[in-house]
């Protein structure tokens, strides 16, 4: 009962931080495409958001480990969803981390692309889920 109530609570963090991923770098790329600058703390809000979604995925696996002393079980489909989705991690707090960095610096069209680009790797994140999910 224990381990499973773990993973509630964890795929409620980590269904949460998608929504936060998802929802913010969408509202960023639409104040960027208004040509105007996403705040800063917008910025490290996403970044928040994608780092959450990686401790929390991984915490999935130690879960996992910590209880059958094995990893999950994956195979197929479902690897190649889970590759995505850590990639899409990367890259989404990459983007959020180079923009907070170096961002106030930049034109408008390259902030846009960011955001476009961190709503991109969050909706394809969110895709990749439901693979993983069913065919795992």
């Amino acid at each position: 009962m224990g381990t499973l109530l773990e993973y509630a609570l964890i795929q409620v963090l980590h269904n949460f931080g998608a929504l936060l991923v998802v929802g913010m770098s969408g509202y960023g790329f639409r104040v960027a495409l208004l040509r105007q600058s996403p705040s800063r703390t917008l910025a490290l809000f996403v970044l928040s958001a994608w780092l959450m979604q990686g401790l929390t995925g991984a915490t999935f696996g130690w879960v996992t480990y910590r209880s059958d002393h094995r990893f999950p079980d994956i195979h197929g489909i479902a690897v190649i969803a889970l590759m995505i989705k850590v990639s899409c991690v990367c890259g989404g707090a990459g983007l959020m981390a180079t923009c907070l960095g170096w961002g106030s610096s930049w034109s408008a069209s390259r902030r846009m692309m960011v955001w476009a680009g961190s709503t991109g790797l969050a909706c394809l994140a969110l895709t990749a889920a439901a693979f993983l999910r069913w065919f795992s």
